[in-house]
């Protein structure tokens, strides 16, 4: 079965500058013991005003759908994903990153680099309101919009796919949250929203995109 051409995961529009990011491997990070992280992961639903740095926000992306190896023309990230087609889109809603305005933004893992999203109702803050917990996102110095292309899975997997995607959705948000307990932030994974309002946002119909899972990601209150 031949592959269909739907947009390709990653790729900018010309009207678009693109936004490098820190390249994780030149950013130094202290060890972390992988079960410390996992003992310490937990859901913290309230974020002290402080901005987050770049460089973490590099390595959230990067550890959640970032690009690991390039082989045969496939490109392995750091989740799993069947067939390693890797069905989402990434989007993330800046409120306090350090050289980053607020607004919302698309992850571009082939080239670990954001663009700047024009909001396509109401603005980025109104993404929180979509929420039913509005503090989550409004609160967070930023917030993850994960968005799938169900047609870069079904094309190959049938009716299953559609399991596959809220399976690899969990993949992602598991990676974000042991992230976060190795960088010492709070995360909150986000389930509760008003689909068709969020997609409005972002300009997605729905179906043939459609918002999938989010998560709000924030520094510690002391």
């Amino acid at each position: 079965m031949a592959q269909p051409k739907t947009r390709i995961c990653g790729i900018c529009e010309p009207n678009q500058t693109i936004i490098p990011l820190p390249a994780p491997a030149d950013i130094p990070l202290d060890p972390v013991i992988l079960w410390d992280a996992l003992d310490n992961r937990q859901t913290i639903r309230s974020y002290s005003p402080d901005e987050m740095h770049k460089w973490e926000l590099s390595i959230l992306l990067h550890y959640t759908q970032g690009v690991r190896e390039k082989k045969n023309g496939s490109h392995f990230r750091t989740v799993p994903s069947a067939g390693a087609l890797h069905p989402f889109e990434t989007r993330i809603v800046v409120n306090r990153v350090d050289g980053l305005f607020p607004g919302i933004y698309r992850y571009l893992p082939l080239d670990h680099a954001l663009v700047r999203e024009e909001c396509h109702s109401g603005d980025h803050e109104s993404v929180a309101k979509t929420c039913k917990n509005t503090a989550l996102v409004s609160s967070s110095a930023v917030s993850f919009i994960w968005t799938a292309v169900p047609e870069r899975m079904i094309w190959k997997f049938g009716p299953r796919g559609w399991r596959y995607l809220f399976l690899e959705a969990g993949h992602i948000c598991q990676n974000l949250y042991v992230v976060c307990a190795g960088l010492s932030l709070g995360v909150c994974a986000i389930g509760s929203y008003n689909d068709d309002d969020i997609n409005c946002i972002l300009g997605i119909d729905g179906e043939s995109e459609f918002c999938i899972y989010m998560a709000s990601v924030g520094r510690k209150k002391e």
